[in-house]
């Protein structure tokens, strides 16, 4: 059966389980909606399948071994490619979620709700639009309404994950692709922002605010 698309997508599925990658493409076979479907088993196999196929879409999971789910989206839009990503995650922290939509995400569900939501997701991202299971929607909501006026920018965020997993600025800054001056400075200013003096003080805060995944 086709859901109403308007022609067959290339979709990428990247995920560190086989069996979780099996699953999402048994989904979308039967769905009938796929040109070609490609695999990627972490982040960075999935960064090369999209920056040199382009596929429409790109399901990714959060983490995925020395390159997340983040840092793939992060990377898409900030080279302004056409691949649409959905989160398919076991990460329901709100904050993450947060985090995922600010770094250009369109569409998050948990893996829970793949079997029922995730076709309906595709089509809603094809249409333009972005989507959130709707047992989360309602949490995501009230969450950005209460966020603090301190709250991170999605590459001050990253920054702040890279930091609280031990990377020095010369490996934060070639990881991005930027300068270690850069990377400086957005240390400086996040320190600023959120009034904290010592980078334990901000391990800590990253642990509270779900940014260590």
């Amino acid at each position: 059966m086709n859901y109403g698309f308007g022609h067959r997508l290339n979709i990428l599925i990247a995920d560190d389980h086989h069996l979780v990658r099996q699953g999402i493409r048994a989904l979308i076979v039967q769905a009938n909606i796929s040109n070609a479907i490609f695999d990627a088993e972490d982040g960075e196999q999935a960064w090369q399948c999209i920056h040199t196929l382009q596929p429409e879409i790109a399901i990714l999971d959060i983490s995925m071994g020395n390159m997340s789910g983040l840092e793939v989206c992060h990377k898409i839009k900030q080279r302004q490619l056409s691949t649409k990503v959905i989160f398919l995650s076991m990460h329901e922290d709100i904050k993450i979620i947060n985090r995922a939509f600010a770094a250009g995400a369109h569409a998050y569900l948990p893996k829970s709700d793949a079997f029922n939501t995730l076709t309906q997701a595709i089509k809603h991202v094809c249409n333009g639009e972005q989507f959130i299971s709707p047992r989360l929607k309602t949490k995501l909501e009230a969450y950005q309404l209460c966020a603090k006026d301190f709250i991170l920018t999605a590459r001050e965020q990253e920054i702040v994950t890279h930091i609280s997993s031990g990377l020095t600025n010369r490996e934060i800054a070639e990881r991005l692709c930027i300068s270690i001056k850069t990377v400086d400075n957005h240390r400086t200013r996040i320190m600023k922002k959120l009034g904290l003096n010592k980078t334990a003080e901000l391990v800590r805060f990253a642990v509270k605010e779900g940014l260590v995944l």
